[in-house]
């Protein structure tokens, strides 16, 4: 079975890396392997469900636990940004946010757990239609028409059970952002200017937080509604 030496862990995992020698390593999935949690980790240790690594698999093999809407049996299973796991036996459902320590785990309402927000990171236009690439690993086809419709950078607010877009939120200036990356990860902000021009670390992006102006990568930014309090 695939393990990691804890050494080699990221940062944010809430594990010591003077016990045991090895942990569990993500399965190939949504999220890349440095921006993502497994969920035996997530149920051991951060909710401390159960205290051995055979226990949390049992848990985790009996669907107890949800990944948006979806049932996972793969203890190694990524979680990461924006996710939404719901806890079946408790009733409780948790959004993934970033902050300054790596995630954490918001707990949120069955409303609010039926939608999810993504970013658009990649478009393409193929011969069946529109394809967007989105940050949690989803992939949308839609009409060659809505071609002007959606950027790289916009987040989407996804229906988790009818699979439709419900609404754009659009990369733009005085848009209202999360920082998700870097030392200020978990911040709130707003862009004040989009920098087109080019650089080694490709678009930037200006934006206000706290009434400072500081310069982030275009990746660093995640769109969010103005009314996003978690």
């Amino acid at each position: 079975m695939p393990h990691l030496k804890r050494s080699s862990m990221p940062i944010f995992w809430p594990l010591s890396r003077k016990k045991k020698r090895f942990v569990f390593v993500p399965s190939p999935g949504p999220h890349p392997k440095k921006e993502c949690i497994p969920l035996a980790i997530i149920v051991r240790d951060v909710f401390k469900f159960c205290e051995l690594g055979k226990e949390t698999k049992k848990i985790i093999k009996n669907k107890e636990l949800l990944i948006d809407l979806k049932e996972r049996t793969d203890h190694r299973f990524p979680v990461g940004l924006m996710d939404i796991l719901t806890i079946k036996k408790k009733n409780e459902n948790y959004l993934v946010l970033p902050s300054p320590k790596g995630f954490e785990f918001k707990k949120i309402s069955d409303k609010e757990a039926s939608f999810k927000y993504s970013k658009i990171i990649g478009k393409r236009l193929l011969k069946k239609g529109l394809q967007l690439n989105l940050h949690d690993g989803r992939n949308l086809l839609l009409s060659k028409e809505e071609k002007d419709k959606y950027k790289v950078g916009d987040t989407l607010k996804i229906n988790l059970k009818t699979k439709k877009i419900e609404k754009i939120l659009s990369y733009r200036e005085r848009a209202d952002v999360l920082i998700i990356k870097g030392a200020n990860r978990g911040a709130k902000g707003k862009i004040k200017e989009i920098i087109v021009k080019k650089h080694l670390q490709g678009q930037r992006v200006k934006v206000e937080i706290d009434g400072e102006e500081k310069i982030f990568p275009k990746d660093f930014v995640f769109v969010i509604p103005k009314n996003f309090n978690f």
